[in-house]
C-alpha cells in the first residue's frame, strides 16, 4: 500500500497526467496562432519540445496553484458524510484516495482553463500560455476526454469567440417568460465570432473527429448545433455529412436531428433519409421516437418518419403511432389518412396504441366515422382494446343515431354482429 500523503500522491498523479497529455498534444504541432496578435509583431511558435518543457516546468513550479485548485474543489464537492465525520481529516484523505481520478480530471480541466484564459486575454494575451493550453487541451481530447467532457464545449466556444473562458459567452434571448421583460429589448444579442479563434476551434474539432470511439462528439455536437453562430465557422455541416455512412455515428446523428432542424433543414432531412434507408432496427426505433418532437419543427419530415415507421412490424410502428395525436393538431387531413392505416395494421400493439392515444382525436375530426376507422378496429376484435372501442361506438351512436345504424350495417356486411345497446 502506498504510504504517501493523499495530497502528495494526488499531485504526482495529476502532474504525470499533465506531462503525458502535453507530450501527446505536441505531436499535433504546429498549433493555430493565438487569436489576439499584436499588429506587425507576429507570434513565433516555439518548437514542440520547448512548449512541452515549459508547460511541464511551470506546472512543477506552481504547486501553490495546484493546492488552490484542489482546495476549491474539495470545498464545493466534499460530500456531507465527510463534513460530518468525527475525524474529518482521516475521512477526507480516504475520499481523496477513492476519487483521485475524478479530482485529477478537475485539475487538468482547470489548468487548461487557466492557460487559455491568459492566452485569450484581449488586452495582454500570453502567447506562451496559449500554446501550453492548446497542447494540454489537444492531449486531453485524444487521451483523456473524461476531464473535458462536461466543460470542454465552454472552452471550445471561448476559443471560437476569442474570449477568456470562465464567463457566459452567449445567453438566452429575453422574452415574455422573464418578469422584467417589457417587449422593447432586441430578440437576441449579436454574437461575434473571432476569425482566428474559429480556425483554432475547428482545428481542435478536426482532431476530436479523428479519434475513434471518442465520447466528445456526443457531448459537444448538440451544443454546437444549438449555437447558430458556431455552425458555419466550425464547419458542422461538413462534419455531419462525412458521418452519414458510419454506423458508429448513427446515434449521435439521430440525437441532433431536432436541433438541426432549426438551422439546417437540408442536413436534417438527409440524416432522416439515410437512417430510414439503411439504418438497423435499433436506429429506426430511435428515429421513430423523435417523431413527436419533430412535428412542431417540420411536419414534412415528421410525416416522412411516421410513414416509414408505420410500415415496420417492430416497436418503431408502435412508437410512431403515438405521434399521430400531435400531428392531428397541425394537419388533420394527414392525421386521418394515417389513422385509417394504423386502424388496419397487422400488429395488434399498433392498433392498441392508436386506440389509447389517437382514436378520440379521430372521432372528434370524423364524428360519424365516414372513413370506417371504428369498423376496422371492431373487425380485428382485439381483446385488450375492445371495451374502449365499443365505448367510442356507443358515444357516436348517442350523438348521431344514424351513424350508429350505419356502423352496424357495415359490420353486418362482413359477417359481424354488433349491438350498440346494452
Amino acid at each position: 500500500m502506498d504510504r504517501r500523503e493523499p495530497m502528495a500522491l494526488l499531485w504526482e498523479i495529476s502532474h504525470d497526467l499533465l506531462a503525458e497529455l502535453v507530450q501527446i498534444g505536441i505531436t499535433h504541432a504546429p498549433f493555430p496562432p493565438p487569436p489576439h496578435l499584436f499588429e506587425g509583431i507576429p507570434v513565433i511558435e516555439p518548437a514542440p519540445d520547448t512548449i512541452a518543457q515549459q508547460a511541464i516546468t511551470v506546472d512543477v513550479l506552481d504547486k501553490a496553484g495546484f493546492k488552490r485548485i484542489i482546495a476549491s474543489y474539495l470545498e464545493t464537492e466534499r460530500p456531507d458524510y465527510v463534513r460530518r465525520a468525527i475525524d474529518e481529516e482521516r475521512v477526507l484523505n480516504k475520499y481523496i484516495l477513492e476519487t483521485q481520478d475524478r479530482i485529477a480530471d478537475h485539475f487538468l480541466k482547470e489548468r487548461i482553463s487557466e492557460w487559455l484564459r491568459a492566452g485569450l486575454d484581449e488586452i495582454t494575451p500570453d502567447s506562451d500560455r496559449w500554446f501550453w493550453g492548446m497542447a494540454l487541451f489537444t492531449g486531453a481530447c485524444i487521451l483523456r476526454p473524461s476531464c473535458i467532457q462536461e466543460d470542454g464545449f465552454h472552452l471550445l466556444e471561448s476559443i471560437a469567440l476569442g474570449r477568456p473562458p470562465g464567463r457566459w459567452q452567449t445567453r438566452v434571448a429575453s422574452g415574455p417568460h422573464h418578469l422584467d421583460w417589457n417587449g422593447l429589448e432586441s430578440d437576441e444579442e449579436t454574437v461575434e465570432i473571432h476569425i482566428d479563434g474559429a480556425i483554432a476551434a475547428a482545428w481542435l474539432l478536426d482532431i476530436v473527429d479523428s479519434v475513434g470511439n471518442s465520447p466528445l462528439p456526443e457531448a459537444w455536437w448538440i451544443e454546437l448545433v444549438n449555437r447558430s453562430h458556431l455552425y458555419v465557422p466550425l464547419r458542422m455541416g461538413e462534419r455531419i455529412e462525412k458521418r452519414f455512412t458510419g454506423t458508429e455515428w448513427s446515434s449521435i446523428l439521430i440525437q441532433i436531428i431536432p436541433h438541426l432542424l432549426r438551422i439546417d433543414t437540408y442536413q436534417a432531412e438527409a440524416i432522416v433519409n439515410e437512417i430510414l434507408a439503411s439504418g438497423g432496427e435499433k436506429e429506426r426505433i430511435e428515429i421513430a421516437s423523435l417523431a413527436e418532437r419533430i412535428v412542431s419543427e417540420s411536419i414534412q419530415i415528421a410525416k416522412l418518419i411516421i410513414d416509414a415507421s408505420i410500415d415496420e412490424e417492430n416497436d418503431a410502428a408502435v412508437i410512431a403511432t403515438s405521434a399521430l395525436s400531435i400531428l392531428a393538431h397541425h394537419d388533420p387531413s394527414a392525421f386521418m389518412s394515417r389513422a385509417m392505416k394504423v386502424s388496419q395494421h397487422r400488429n395488434p400493439r399498433v392498433r392498441r396504441r392508436f386506440v389509447d392515444s389517437g382514436l378520440r382525436m379521430a372521432m372528434q375530426i370524423d364524428p360519424i366515422d365516414k372513413k370506417g376507422i371504428l369498423v376496422n378496429l371492431i373487425k380485428f376484435n382485439d381483446e385488450n382494446s375492445r371495451i374502449r372501442v365499443e365505448r367510442f361506438a356507443k358515444e357516436m351512436a348517442q350523438m348521431n343515431p344514424d351513424a350508429g345504424i350505419t356502423l352496424v350495417d357495415r359490420l353486418a356486411k362482413v359477417g359481424i354482429e354488433f349491438r350498440l345497446s346494452e
